[in-house]
C-alpha cells in the first residue's frame, strides 16, 4: 500500500466516521463544547444548554415563593434564551459540510489516482521494454 493509498484509505474511515455520527444524530465534536446560557427574572432563573439537552438549571431561592404557573414561566423564558444563545454561537452562514457528497468527490479522486498509476506502470513498462531492445 502507497504513502497515497493509505491516507486516501484513513480520510474514508474518518468520512465515514463522521457519516455515521451525523446519521445517528451525534453532534460534531465542536458541537459538544458549546453550551448556551440563558437567564429571566434578572438572573434569578438560569439555564445551560449543550447538544439540545438542558444541561443545568438554577433558581434562586427567592423564585421559590411565586405562585408555581410563574415560576414555570421564568424557566421556560430561561431555558429558551439559553437555546438562542446556543443557536446563536453557530453563524448562519457557516458553511454546512455534504459529508456524501465529500465521499462522492474522495471516490472520484481515488478512482482517478488508480487510472493515472496505471497509466503511468504502463509508460514505464514501455520505456523499459525500449531500453531493452537491441540498438540498430
Amino acid at each position: 500500500m502507497t504513502a497515497l493509498d493509505a491516507l486516501l484509505y484513513e480520510t474514508q474511515q474518518a468520512l465515514e466516521f463522521a457519516r455515521s455520527r451525523h446519521q445517528n444524530g451525534e453532534p460534531a465534536p465542536d458541537d459538544e463544547q458549546v453550551v448556551g446560557h440563558g437567564e429571566a427574572l434578572d438572573g434569578l432563573v438560569c439555564a445551560g444548554v449543550r447538544g439540545g439537552r438542558i444541561e443545568e438549571l438554577n433558581a434562586h431561592p427567592r423564585v421559590m415563593r411565586l405562585p408555581v404557573q410563574d415560576l414555570m414561566e421564568h424557566i421556560k423564558t430561561a431555558v429558551n434564551a439559553a437555546f438562542d444563545d446556543l443557536q446563536s454561537r453557530h453563524a448562519p452562514d457557516e458553511p454546512t459540510v455534504d459529508l456524501d457528497s465529500l465521499a462522492g468527490g474522495l471516490r472520484d479522486v481515488q478512482d482517478r489516482s488508480l487510472r493515472q498509476m496505471a497509466q503511468m506502470n504502463t509508460a514505464l513498462q514501455d520505456v523499459v521494454a525500449l531500453l531493452r531492445e537491441p540498438r540498430r
